[in-house]
Protein backbone atom coordinates (compact mmCIF):
# COMPACT_ATOMS: atom_id res chain seq x y z
CA UNK A 1 0.00 0.00 0.00
CA UNK A 2 1.47 3.34 -1.06
CA UNK A 3 2.11 5.74 1.77
CA UNK A 4 0.24 9.03 1.53
CA UNK A 5 2.70 11.88 0.76
CA UNK A 6 1.01 14.21 3.23
CA UNK A 7 1.52 11.67 6.00
CA UNK A 8 5.20 11.36 5.16
CA UNK A 9 5.83 15.11 4.92
CA UNK A 10 3.83 15.76 8.08
CA UNK A 11 5.78 13.13 10.02
CA UNK A 12 9.09 14.66 8.89
CA UNK A 13 7.98 18.16 9.92
CA UNK A 14 6.81 16.94 13.31
CA UNK A 15 10.06 15.06 13.89
CA UNK A 16 12.17 18.10 13.03
CA UNK A 17 10.05 20.20 15.36
CA UNK A 18 10.38 17.73 18.24
CA UNK A 19 14.16 17.56 17.85
CA UNK A 20 14.43 21.34 17.70
CA UNK A 21 12.15 21.82 20.69
CA UNK A 22 14.14 19.25 22.64
CA UNK A 23 17.37 21.10 21.94
CA UNK A 24 15.88 24.38 23.11
CA UNK A 25 13.66 23.08 25.91
CA UNK A 26 16.13 24.29 28.50
CA UNK A 27 15.45 27.83 27.27
CA UNK A 28 12.03 27.61 28.92
CA UNK A 29 13.63 27.35 32.37
CA UNK A 30 16.53 29.66 31.57
CA UNK A 31 16.95 33.23 32.74
CA UNK A 32 19.08 36.08 31.46
CA UNK A 33 22.14 37.39 33.26
CA UNK A 34 20.44 40.40 34.84
CA UNK A 35 17.64 38.26 36.30
CA UNK A 36 20.23 36.06 37.98
CA UNK A 37 22.10 39.04 39.43
CA UNK A 38 18.90 40.70 40.66
CA UNK A 39 17.96 37.73 42.84
CA UNK A 40 21.25 37.75 44.76
CA UNK A 41 20.68 38.92 48.36
CA UNK A 42 23.70 40.45 50.11
CA UNK A 43 21.83 42.31 52.86
CA UNK A 44 23.25 40.11 55.63
CA UNK A 45 26.82 40.31 54.38
CA UNK A 46 26.56 36.74 53.07
CA UNK A 47 25.49 36.28 49.46
CA UNK A 48 22.39 34.15 49.16
CA UNK A 49 20.41 33.20 46.09
CA UNK A 50 16.74 33.84 46.68
CA UNK A 51 15.56 31.57 43.87
CA UNK A 52 18.11 28.75 44.17
CA UNK A 53 19.45 26.42 46.81
CA UNK A 54 22.81 24.68 47.02
CA UNK A 55 22.83 21.88 44.47
CA UNK A 56 20.35 23.57 42.12
CA UNK A 57 21.24 24.00 38.46
CA UNK A 58 21.13 27.47 36.96
CA UNK A 59 20.76 28.06 33.21
CA UNK A 60 21.44 31.51 31.78
CA UNK A 61 20.75 32.26 28.11
CA UNK A 62 22.04 35.58 26.86
CA UNK A 63 24.18 37.36 24.27
CA UNK A 64 27.81 38.43 24.58
CA UNK A 65 28.35 42.20 24.28
CA UNK A 66 31.92 42.45 25.58
CA UNK A 67 34.87 40.11 26.16
CA UNK A 68 38.28 40.62 27.77
CA UNK A 69 41.16 38.31 28.62
CA UNK A 70 43.08 39.22 31.80
CA UNK A 71 46.68 38.50 32.76
CA UNK A 72 45.72 35.18 34.40
CA UNK A 73 44.40 33.80 31.11
CA UNK A 74 40.82 34.04 32.27
CA UNK A 75 38.11 35.56 30.11
CA UNK A 76 35.62 38.12 31.39
CA UNK A 77 32.30 38.08 29.53
CA UNK A 78 29.67 40.79 29.76
CA UNK A 79 26.13 39.86 28.76
CA UNK A 80 23.66 42.01 26.86
CA UNK A 81 21.07 41.96 29.66
CA UNK A 82 23.56 43.22 32.25
CA UNK A 83 25.60 45.69 30.22
CA UNK A 84 29.20 46.10 29.13
CA UNK A 85 30.49 48.97 31.25
CA UNK A 86 33.21 48.45 33.86
CA UNK A 87 30.61 48.86 36.61
CA UNK A 88 28.52 45.99 35.23
CA UNK A 89 29.15 42.47 36.53
CA UNK A 90 30.93 40.10 34.13
CA UNK A 91 31.00 36.30 34.18
CA UNK A 92 34.49 34.86 34.57
CA UNK A 93 35.73 31.72 32.76
CA UNK A 94 39.03 30.09 33.74
CA UNK A 95 40.29 29.80 30.17
CA UNK A 96 40.63 31.78 26.99
CA UNK A 97 37.36 31.37 25.08
CA UNK A 98 37.81 34.32 22.74
CA UNK A 99 38.76 32.03 19.84
CA UNK A 100 35.46 30.16 20.13
CA UNK A 101 33.04 32.99 20.93
CA UNK A 102 32.74 36.63 19.98
CA UNK A 103 30.62 39.72 20.34
CA UNK A 104 27.01 38.90 19.45
CA UNK A 105 27.33 35.16 20.17
CA UNK A 106 24.25 33.58 21.70
CA UNK A 107 25.47 31.52 24.65
CA UNK A 108 24.09 29.30 27.37
CA UNK A 109 25.83 29.22 30.75
CA UNK A 110 25.03 26.24 32.97
CA UNK A 111 26.37 25.80 36.51
CA UNK A 112 25.48 24.33 39.88
CA UNK A 113 25.00 26.42 43.00
CA UNK A 114 27.62 25.67 45.69
CA UNK A 115 28.66 27.27 48.95
CA UNK A 116 32.18 28.58 49.55
CA UNK A 117 34.15 28.33 52.76
CA UNK A 118 32.67 31.59 54.09
CA UNK A 119 29.07 30.52 53.42
CA UNK A 120 28.37 32.53 50.29
CA UNK A 121 26.11 30.95 47.68
CA UNK A 122 28.15 31.02 44.49
CA UNK A 123 28.39 29.41 41.03
CA UNK A 124 30.53 26.28 41.04
CA UNK A 125 34.10 27.36 40.29
CA UNK A 126 33.78 30.75 41.95
CA UNK A 127 34.75 29.20 45.31
CA UNK A 128 38.23 28.52 43.95
CA UNK A 129 41.15 30.90 43.68
CA UNK A 130 41.29 32.42 41.17
CA UNK A 131 37.51 32.21 40.75
CA UNK A 132 35.93 31.29 37.44
CA UNK A 133 33.49 29.04 35.67
CA UNK A 134 34.68 25.95 33.84
CA UNK A 135 34.75 26.37 30.03
CA UNK A 136 32.51 23.28 29.91
CA UNK A 137 29.75 25.35 31.47
CA UNK A 138 29.60 27.53 28.35
CA UNK A 139 27.84 26.44 25.16
CA UNK A 140 26.31 28.09 22.18
CA UNK A 141 22.69 28.91 22.86
CA UNK A 142 19.75 28.99 20.56
CA UNK A 143 17.72 32.18 20.33
CA UNK A 144 14.16 32.01 21.62
CA UNK A 145 12.91 32.32 18.05
CA UNK A 146 14.43 28.88 17.35
CA UNK A 147 12.10 27.31 19.89
CA UNK A 148 9.14 29.15 18.34
CA UNK A 149 10.10 27.84 14.90
CA UNK A 150 10.35 24.30 16.32
CA UNK A 151 6.86 24.54 17.76
CA UNK A 152 5.61 25.80 14.40
CA UNK A 153 7.16 22.75 12.72
CA UNK A 154 5.41 20.44 15.18
CA UNK A 155 2.02 22.10 14.66
CA UNK A 156 2.44 22.06 10.87
CA UNK A 157 3.50 18.42 10.91
CA UNK A 158 0.53 17.37 13.03
CA UNK A 159 -1.80 19.31 10.72
CA UNK A 160 -0.39 17.60 7.62
CA UNK A 161 -0.63 14.16 9.21
CA UNK A 162 -4.25 14.77 10.22
CA UNK A 163 -5.14 16.06 6.77
CA UNK A 164 -3.37 13.10 5.17
CA UNK A 165 -5.37 10.63 7.27
CA UNK A 166 -8.60 12.39 6.31
CA UNK A 167 -7.74 12.22 2.61
CA UNK A 168 -6.75 8.57 2.93
CA UNK A 169 -10.05 7.72 4.59
CA UNK A 170 -11.98 9.74 1.99
CA UNK A 171 -10.21 7.83 -0.80
CA UNK A 172 -11.17 4.48 0.72
CA UNK A 173 -14.82 5.53 1.06
CA UNK A 174 -14.83 6.81 -2.54
CA UNK A 175 -13.48 3.53 -3.86
CA UNK A 176 -16.11 1.63 -1.88
CA UNK A 177 -18.87 3.81 -3.33
CA UNK A 178 -17.58 3.30 -6.84
CA UNK A 179 -17.84 -0.45 -6.35
CA UNK A 180 -21.50 -0.16 -5.34
CA UNK A 181 -24.45 0.37 -7.68
CA UNK A 182 -27.59 2.21 -6.41
CA UNK A 183 -30.87 0.34 -6.63
CA UNK A 184 -34.22 1.79 -7.67
CA UNK A 185 -34.60 3.39 -4.23
CA UNK A 186 -31.19 5.06 -4.29
CA UNK A 187 -29.69 2.64 -1.77
CA UNK A 188 -26.26 1.15 -2.57
CA UNK A 189 -26.25 -2.50 -3.34
CA UNK A 190 -23.42 -4.95 -3.32
CA UNK A 191 -21.57 -5.48 -6.61
CA UNK A 192 -22.81 -8.45 -8.62
CA UNK A 193 -21.24 -11.78 -7.86
CA UNK A 194 -18.90 -13.18 -10.49
CA UNK A 195 -20.66 -15.43 -13.01
CA UNK A 196 -20.78 -19.11 -12.18
CA UNK A 197 -18.99 -21.43 -14.51
CA UNK A 198 -21.41 -22.80 -17.07
CA UNK A 199 -22.27 -26.44 -16.81
CA UNK A 200 -21.23 -28.56 -19.75
CA UNK A 201 -24.09 -29.20 -22.14
CA UNK A 202 -24.96 -32.50 -23.66
CA UNK A 203 -23.49 -33.08 -27.08
CA UNK A 204 -25.81 -32.15 -29.93
CA UNK A 205 -28.12 -34.86 -31.05
CA UNK A 206 -27.17 -36.21 -34.41
CA UNK A 207 -29.41 -37.36 -37.18
CA UNK A 208 -32.69 -39.00 -36.15
CA UNK A 209 -32.34 -42.67 -35.51
CA UNK A 210 -32.78 -44.91 -38.46
CA UNK A 211 -36.28 -46.17 -38.87
CA UNK A 212 -36.58 -49.64 -37.59
CA UNK A 213 -37.08 -52.18 -40.31
CA UNK A 214 -40.56 -53.60 -40.39
CA UNK A 215 -40.72 -57.20 -39.61
CA UNK A 216 -42.78 -59.48 -41.73
CA UNK A 217 -45.82 -60.93 -40.05
CA UNK A 218 -45.55 -64.60 -39.29
CA UNK A 219 -46.69 -66.68 -42.16
CA UNK A 220 -47.04 -70.27 -42.90
CA UNK A 221 -45.08 -72.14 -45.44
CA UNK A 222 -43.55 -70.00 -48.22
CA UNK A 223 -45.71 -69.69 -51.35
CA UNK A 224 -44.92 -71.87 -54.31
CA UNK A 225 -42.17 -70.67 -56.61
CA UNK A 226 -43.03 -68.19 -59.36
CA UNK A 227 -46.11 -67.10 -57.43
CA UNK A 228 -46.62 -63.38 -56.51
CA UNK A 229 -46.01 -62.59 -52.81
CA UNK A 230 -48.11 -60.00 -51.00
CA UNK A 231 -47.07 -58.11 -47.85
CA UNK A 232 -48.67 -55.31 -45.80
CA UNK A 233 -46.16 -52.73 -44.48
CA UNK A 234 -46.73 -50.33 -41.59
CA UNK A 235 -44.96 -46.98 -42.13
CA UNK A 236 -42.37 -46.66 -39.35
CA UNK A 237 -42.04 -43.44 -37.30
CA UNK A 238 -39.93 -40.75 -38.94
CA UNK A 239 -40.48 -42.10 -42.45
CA UNK A 240 -41.90 -39.74 -45.06
CA UNK A 241 -43.59 -40.34 -48.43
CA UNK A 242 -41.11 -41.12 -51.20
CA UNK A 243 -38.57 -42.60 -48.78
CA UNK A 244 -37.26 -46.02 -49.85
CA UNK A 245 -37.48 -48.85 -47.35
CA UNK A 246 -35.64 -52.14 -47.57
CA UNK A 247 -37.90 -55.01 -46.50
CA UNK A 248 -37.67 -58.78 -46.45
CA UNK A 249 -40.59 -60.66 -47.97
CA UNK A 250 -42.00 -63.77 -46.30
CA UNK A 251 -40.19 -65.78 -48.92
CA UNK A 252 -36.91 -64.30 -47.74
CA UNK A 253 -36.57 -62.09 -50.78
CA UNK A 254 -35.16 -58.62 -49.99
CA UNK A 255 -36.71 -55.77 -51.93
CA UNK A 256 -36.65 -51.96 -51.90
CA UNK A 257 -40.04 -50.31 -51.51
CA UNK A 258 -40.89 -46.61 -51.95
CA UNK A 259 -43.37 -45.23 -49.41
CA UNK A 260 -46.49 -44.09 -51.31
CA UNK A 261 -47.59 -40.45 -51.39
CA UNK A 262 -49.93 -39.48 -48.56
CA UNK A 263 -48.54 -42.07 -46.17
CA UNK A 264 -47.91 -41.10 -42.57
CA UNK A 265 -46.08 -42.90 -39.79
CA UNK A 266 -48.33 -45.70 -38.52
CA UNK A 267 -50.33 -45.97 -41.75
CA UNK A 268 -50.18 -49.17 -43.85
CA UNK A 269 -49.84 -50.04 -47.49
CA UNK A 270 -49.65 -53.39 -49.34
CA UNK A 271 -47.07 -54.48 -51.86
CA UNK A 272 -47.05 -57.45 -54.22
CA UNK A 273 -43.76 -58.85 -55.43
CA UNK A 274 -43.35 -61.40 -58.22
CA UNK A 275 -41.23 -64.35 -57.07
Amino acid sequence: MRLNKLLLVGAVFALIGVIGAGLTFSNLTAIDGQTFVDQIDSSTGIDKFQDYQVGDEVIIVDEIVRMEENEDGNTHVWLESIGKSDSDIPFIFISNIMDDYGIGSNIKITFTVVQDSVGHDTPEGYQNSPPGLSPDSLNRGNPSSFFTISIAFIITGIGLVSFGFQNRGHGIVTRMRRNQQPDDWGMPVAPPAPPMASMPTAPPVGAPPMASMPTAPPVGAPPPANQPSTMTITVPPGVVPGQVLTVTMPSGQVVNVQVPSGSTPGSQFTITVQQ
